[in-house]
């Protein structure tokens, strides 16, 4: 087994044995994509999985009363904790995580002025993948996925 794979191993293994402080069960909900990107909660955080190969993972959060919240990962999908956006407000809020993954973009016609025909692979566009929700935040714990509202 990879270290990154033991790694990821130990961390998810970590969050799913974590204990909330002070006493109180929280209900753990969750929702998922055909893509591998995943969403579930706990409390008042959000923790995002995504396929080991995926890279540049950016989640952003929006709710009620402006509030909006961005992370940037660019090997690992983060978690995603509502206070440190700002107060978190009852009500439905949305996500959108996004990923760049190792396939290359197809048909790809970006001729630069002064393109000289090398064409680096590195700087070719990678396909990306997008998964995006909804949940309800109630007494500033999150508690539903909105199930009917997911897209990919």
């Amino acid at each position: 087994m990879s270290i990154d794979r033991l790694a990821q191993a130990v961390i998810v293994l970590s969050l799913v044995l974590m204990v909330p402080v002070g006493g109180a069960v929280a209900q753990e909900q969750s929702a998922a994509s055909d893509v591998g990107l995943s969403a579930r909660s706990a409390g008042t955080r959000i923790y995002f999985d995504a396929d080991p190969t995926y890279f540049n993972i950016t989640v952003s959060v929006s709710g009620p009363d402006g509030y909006f919240g961005q992370i940037f990962s660019e090997r690992r999908a983060p978690s995603f904790r509502l206070a440190d956006f700002g107060e978190v407000s009852d009500g439905v809020y949305r996500f959108e995580m996004t990923a760049a993954t190792q396939v290359y973009a197809r048909n790809v016609s970006r001729e630069p002025a002064g393109y000289n025909g090398r064409d680096v692979v590195g700087q070719r566009p990678r396909e990306g993948v997008r998964f995006s929700g909804n949940f309800r935040v109630e007494n500033g714990q999150v508690l539903v996925f909105d199930d009917a509202d997911q897209e990919t």
